[in-house]
């Protein structure tokens, strides 16, 4: 269990790991990927690189620096376990979690090779795809978390089967990014990255799920112009041996949420209206623009 105060060892356990990360560098990541077959990738002019790419496609040690990753952005902003870190000697992500079919979305400088931003679009780990209410599908880690059944609240487009289902988890920018121009261009081209996700993988994703605080990473889903369902009022729960515990307890209100994939034609317009916005001389004049175009909308459903 995370307590206060947290040992001295602990701390410096954590910090050292923290700062291990943020000397990766992840400048030759696409010299070992199979560029010809990603969902994904964009090469920037200014500097940005933006891939995604599967489970399958990345080698094991580029998973171990990404679980990483998101691990430290977890840390500084403690919601992560030190206790539970330090106590498994761990240093990044389990990655038993991950599914050989997730696709892990991130943006990179090409002059430092660090990562700026990252999301994943993961399964649910059902071996067959299988019918939403099936009492014996895979939980979403978001309904294990939730304990609840997302599909009980909001039902699923009709024939919407798990494995049309994907859940947008760690949707996180590098702490050390603080210039607010810059963020949102990573927050833009990880949105484009994801929009190209769902057009290449197959079967068509028509549902996503998750959770969010209203706040923060909800302002995202709206800017991408979705429906966004909202569970109210559930009670989210991990164990405390569990690395991220604490982002249940130590964040806002974190709600379950529900949204559905536009089709394919209104898919492709978004993501070239997201091409023009990071091409744009006004950043922020034209994501405002691409809000307005695409106009995004909260629902709120009864847990």
């Amino acid at each position: 269990m995370c307590t206060t105060p947290t040992s001295p060892t602990t701390r410096r356990y954590a910090a050292d790991i923290v700062a291990m990360h943020d000397r990766m560098t992840y400048a030759r990541l696409l010299d070992h990927l199979p560029q010809d077959d990603l969902p994904h990738l964009a090469v920037r002019g200014d500097g940005l690189v933006t891939v995604a790419a599967t489970t399958e496609q990345l080698p094991h040690r580029y998973l171990l620096g990404l679980q990483g990753f998101r691990l430290a952005q977890y840390l500084q902003l403690g919601w992560a376990c030190e206790e539970a870190l330090h106590r498994s000697a761990g240093f990044c992500e389990p990655l038993q979690a991950l599914h050989p079919d997730d696709v892990h979305v991130l943006t990179a400088s090409s002059r430092t090779g660090r990562i700026l931003g990252y999301l994943s679009l993961t399964t649910s780990g059902d071996v067959a795809p299988r019918e939403l209410r099936d009492p014996d599908r895979a939980r979403f880690p978001v309904e294990a978390a939730h304990r609840i059944d997302l599909f009980d609240r909001v039902p699923a487009p009709e024939g919407v089967r798990s494995d049309g289902v994907r859940e947008l988890k760690r949707f996180v920018h590098a702490r050390t990014l603080t210039d607010r121009a810059q963020r949102l261009r990573v927050t833009l081209e990880l949105l484009l990255g994801a929009g190209r996700t769902l057009l290449a993988v197959e079967p068509a994703v028509q549902v996503l799920v998750g959770d969010v605080e209203e706040d923060v990473a909800l302002r995202h889903l709206l800017l991408a112009g979705l429906e966004v369902h909202l569970v109210e009022d559930t009670e989210p729960w991990l164990p405390d041996d569990d690395l991220l515990h604490l982002a249940y307890t130590r964040r806002g209100a974190v709600k379950p949420f529900v949204a559905g994939v536009p089709d394919v034609a209104e898919l492709r317009q978004r993501i070239e209206l997201l091409e023009a916005t990071l091409a744009s001389e006004d950043l922020f004049e034209a994501a405002d623009a691409f809000a307005g175009a695409v106009r995004g909308a909260t629902r709120r459903v009864a847990a």
